[in-house]
Formats: structure tokens, C-alpha cells, sequence
């Protein structure tokens, strides 16, 4: 909002004191603005960082991940087995109702798993269930799984990646698009309105029963209107139109703490991160960039913790940076050797050993939301002599920059796979091909036959420690969101997540 903007953060913290208070703690109802709201909440047809969010409140998966025990747990499951290498079968819950009141049962767990594996279903990410073979009902509460052959991520995707959705209304519905504007789930939210412009309103589901991996709404109602502008999102705190905003600049966050009105919490950590890469097709463009010891300059030369303040202003100091391209919490993680430190003399001796003691121009590729910290990363390459400039450029256009070369250093914001399993870095750093080195993806491929979580994770580490050998990408922030909220608000996710914060969640001090 340009008048906020001419204000300046003092002009902020003056009228956040003058403003009235009007959080919704009496009505028990939670106003928290989302930035760009779907039509549904579908996490199969429309997958998107807003399904992400929504989606576990609204819906439940046959299995979860327990983090601290480093295990998968039952959810909508009270317990599974492993009868043989293909065979898994599966106990549920019987105090699980839907939203509309139905009984949950093995027949919602058939259909969905069936849906998914149906070839004439067109799915996004249909490879997340390409494993599965068959699925079949022993009886109301107990449903068996044949694998077509071991998987060594099958389980991970199911405590992750697959919502189950009743049979009784996804069914019948010619069109599977008109379910997520009108949602059932058994999750702690019922949403009692879906209007991509409007907003959303969601009531805790009074017949939730919490389970050891989620815990009922902590509030009755959550009401999130579409705010896409950052200046009307801090507005909408100011004038008590909004209780919860999340990743305000860190100055404007700052601000509205110091009025007394407002708090600052740090989300918890997660899976996720943002990372620097070098695509090997830009070294055509930047020839210098083909030199591991240019790659390694340029890492060395990247102060993190100034980088982390950049992203989150004071909440830097209650953090570490992240030291590789998974979270040892994630079954199958692996690596021995962490960012290489931060090091500007040697980054100037590592470029004249190359031959680049003059330096050499390179564009910084970045998508909006890494702007500030790209532009930071540019003037401390500057300092060692790389003439660095930052370009944005939508999300969608990523692969296509890639592919065709013009991207030369890569500052992108990654989900990390969004589960705690491996899989997903592997994907994500090694089978996308950025990185042209046969060796690595041969390494990478033989990880999927292994098994035994311990000894993958040996596997997995030769692999990303050749990542960082090789200097062809390395983590440089963690992806943790930051709520700006009124006083009586409180976040009550702690844990380390494998995604973003869901809307049920958060409660009252």
C-alpha cells in the first residue's frame, strides 16, 4: 500500500500505536489473509503452496511421519505391517467421521488409492503412486496394499502425499474439480465457505478427534480473505481487519513489534530451503562458472548469517544456517562435508588460481520472493572482484531458463520434497539434470534399491558429498516463515514440519 510505503517504518510504529485494538479473540475467530487462494482445496488436481497449507487441515492421510522418533506412525491408521517385501496392510481408526458425518472406513481408503492408480485419471504427480499395484478391503477397518516391487519410498508418500477423500462424495462427482470447492475431509477444519475471491472460512470440526501427529483447531472459526499487495496486508493489521501476517520485510515486522501491539514469532524449522546453483548449461554463457574452483570462490565468498538477517532481521540471531541439501531428520539423508565456510580470501585466491583474478560478469537468477537476498549475495561477489547483477523471473519459468542456458547462478526456494524422506532432494538436485555429470546420476539411481535406512543413508552421502566436491549447489537459507500477529494469538506448531504451517495450528494466549 503506496501510503504505508511514504510513511516510512516510523511513520509505521505511529500508527500502529494510535490504531485500535481489534483482534477476534472474543469471537474466537482467526483472520489470517491469504496471498493467492485457489478454487478448490484439491492437493491432487491443484497442487499448490495454497493446498499445501490448507490441505492438512481439512484433510488426513493413512500415515504420518513422527520426526523425533525418526519413524512412520500410524494417523488414520492405527497400525500397519509389512507381511512381506510387496505386501503392507493396514488397521483404522473407528472414531473417525467425515466432515458431513459418514463413518470413514476401508472402503474411503480403496477408493482413494484407486483413484490415484486409475490410468485414466490425469494426475500432476501421478509417479507418487505408480508404485502401488493393487488394494484390496479385508474388511471394514483393516485394507491391504501390494507394492509391484519394493519401494523404498512407497510408505513415505502415503504418510505425506495422500489425503484420503470419501467415497460417498468424491465418487459420484462427474466433476472431481467441483469436490475441492466443496471439501470433505475428517481434518480439524470443516470449511463452510470456498470463494477464491471472498476468502475462505473454515470451523473446527467438533467431532475431530486429535491424534498423536495433529491436534484439534485451536480456534472455532478461521476466516482468510484474499490480500495479494504487501502493503495492504500490513494495513489490514494496522486497522484490525487481520490478526496473522506472514513474511511482512523484516523492518516492517520490526516496527509493528515495537508499537506493543503486535508480536514476531518464528515458524518452526522444516524440510524445506533456498539454495544456490550453477546449471550446467550456463557455463556455455559464463564459461568461468565451469571451474569447481570458481563454483568454490563463490560459495566462500557468501557471508550466510548476513544473508539470514537479511531474511529475517532480529530472528537471525535465534538461528543457524543449514549445512547441506537434506535434514538428517529425513529418512535416507545423508552427507560428511557442509557448506564450505565463509572465506573471502580464499575466494580471491581460489579465482586467481582460475585465472579470473580480474573477476567476470554473472547474472544471479532468482524468483521475486529471493530479491533481497540475491541482491545481497551480488554486492558480497562484488567485494571479491565477480561483477554479479540479479535477475528476477516468475516461478513457471524456472525449467524453461534452465534448459536453455541462461541461467547461471540459480538463487531458488525449494519445498525440500515436502516430506521427510530423501526422495525428493535426489529428484529435485540429481534426476532434473542440471547438474550434466553421468557419475552422480548413477550414484543417485542406485539409492532407490537400497532399503535398509542406514545404509541408504551411506549411499546418499557419497552422493551429495560429490554435490558439494563438485560445488553444483548448496543450501544458503532455510525456508522458515515468519507471523507478524496480534498479542492474543499463538502459534502452537513447534516441531520440525515437513512443510508450511496449516491454518488449525494456530490458537489463543
Amino acid at each position: 500500500m503506496r501510503l504505508l510505503k511514504a510513511a516510512g517504518i516510523a511513520g509505521l510504529a505511529m500508527l500502529c500505536a494510535g490504531a485500535p485494538a481489534l483482534a477476534q479473540k472474543s469471537k474466537d475467530t482467526l483472520r489470517l489473509p491469504v496471498n493467492d487462494p485457489d478454487a478448490g482445496i484439491d492437493t491432487y488436481l491443484q497442487p499448490s503452496s495454497f493446498a499445501n497449507v490448507y490441505g492438512p487441515s481439512v484433510y488426513d492421510m493413512l500415515l504420518a511421519f513422527d520426526p523425533a522418533k525418526i519413524q512412520i506412525i500410524g494417523h488414520l491408521a492405527t497400525s500397519y505391517k509389512q507381511i512381506d517385501p510387496l505386501t503392507y496392510e493396514f488397521d483404522l481408526r473407528t472414531d473417525v467421521k467425515w466432515h458431513d458425518g459418514q463413518k470413514f472406513d476401508a472402503d474411503d481408503v480403496v477408493y482413494t488409492l484407486n483413484y490415484l492408480t486409475d490410468p485414466k485419471v490425469t494426475l500432476r504427480y501421478k509417479a507418487y503412486w505408480a508404485w502401488i499395484a493393487s488394494v484390496e478391503k479385508l474388511s471394514p477397518t483393516k485394507v491391504r496394499v501390494i507394492a509391484k516391487q519394493p519401494s523404498v519410498d512407497g510408505l513415505m508418500y502415503l504418510a505425506s502425499r495422500t489425503p484420503m477423500y470419501p467415497e460417498h462424495v468424491h465418487g459420484p462427482a462427474a466433476n472431481k474439480l467441483d469436490f475441492g470447492s466443496r471439501p470433505v475431509g475428517t481434518g480439524p477444519l470443516r470449511i463452510v465457505q470456498m470463494d477464491q475471491n471472498t476468502g475462505i472460512i473454515g470451523d473446527k470440526y467438533k467431532d475431530y478427534v486429535p491424534s498423536a501427529v495433529k491436534a484439534a483447531s485451536g480456534v472455532g472459526r478461521v476466516v482468510s480473505m484474499p490480500i495479494k499487495d504487501m502493503g495492504t496486508l500490513t494495513a489490514s493489521l494496522l486497522t484490525g481487519e487481520a490478526d496473522v501476517a506472514v513474511d511482512l520485510p523484516p523492518d516492517q515486522a520490526d516496527a509493528l513489534k515495537q508499537s506493543g501491539r503486535f508480536d514476531v514469532t518464528l515458524g518452526p524449522p522444516n524440510v524445506g530451503y533456498t539454495f544456490l546453483g550453477f546449471p550446467s548449461k550456463g557455463w556455455d554463457n559464463v564459461k568461468a562458472l565451469g571451474d569447481v574452483r570458481v563454483r568454490t570462490a563463490i560459495i566462500k565468498a557468501i557471508d550466510v548469517n548476513a544473508v539470514l538477517k537479511v531474511r529475517f532481521g532480529n530472528l537471525a540471531a535465534e538461528m543457524k544456517p543449514d549445512e547441506g541439501l537434506c535434514s538428517k531428520e529425513q529418512l535416507g539423508c545423508g552427507f560428511t562435508k557442509p557448506v564450505p565456510a565463509y572465506d573471502p580470501a580464499a575466494a580471491k585466491k581460489l579465482l586467481a588460481e582460475a585465472g579470473y583474478a580480474d573477476g567476470f560478469d554473472v547474472v544471479i537468477s532468482c524468483f521475486p520472493s529471493q530479491a533481497n537476498e540475491a541482491t545481497a549475495i551480488a554486492g558480497m561477489l562484488r567485494a571479491v572482484g565477480v561483477r554479479a547483477t540479479v535477475r528476477q523471473h516468475p516461478t513457471a519459468q524456472r525449467v524453461q531458463l534452465i534448459n536453455q542456458g541462461k541461467v547461471d547462478i540459480g538463487l531458488y526456494g525449494w519445498s525440500g520434497g515436502g516430506m521427510f524422506e530423501v526422495s525428493g532432494q535426489i529428484g529435485r538436485h540429481i534426476e532434473s539434470r542440471e547438474y550434466l555429470d553421468p557419475e552422480l546420476e548413477k550414484m543417485a539411481a542406485a539409492t532407490y534399491a537400497i532399503l535398509d535406512d542406514a545404509e541408504r543413508r551411506k549411499a546418499v552421502a557419497k552422493v551429495f558429498d560429490r554435490i558439494t566436491d563438485q560445488a553444483y549447489a548448496f543450501v544458503t537459507l532455510p525456508n522458515r516463515p515468519v507471523f507478524t500477529h496480534t498479542k492474543d494469538v499463538k502459534l502452537n506448531a513447534r516441531t520440525l514440519r515437513a512443510e508450511q504451517v496449516n491454518p488449525h495450528e494456530f490458537g489463543w494466549r
